[in-house]
């Protein structure tokens, strides 16, 4: 819903990606190391196909970081060594 939302109000699809890849080094991290290795396969998708095409890849993405198990044990663990 809210990529959606972003979207449609001109939110450019670089800074959505570059999100989704924060979200899936901090919140989901070593739960699932699948989910950075996939957005960055979808927001290459995305760069190949353009609109309205590359929208598929992006929500696919989305879906799989929204049902992805959450760990921030990597994030916790470079905030501790800094």
């Amino acid at each position: 819903y809210w990529m959606a939302r972003m979207l449609a109000g001109g939110e450019p699809p670089e800074t959505i990606f570059r999100r989704m890849a924060c979200v899936a080094s901090e919140d989901i991290s070593n739960a699932d190391p699948q989910a950075l290795v996939l957005v960055m396969a979808a927001w290459q998708s995305y760069e190949r196909l353009g609109l309205p095409e590359g929208e598929l890849p992006m929500a696919q993405a989305c879906v799989y970081l929204a049902c992805a198990p959450k760990s921030n044990a990597s994030y916790n663990a470079i905030k501790a060594a800094k």
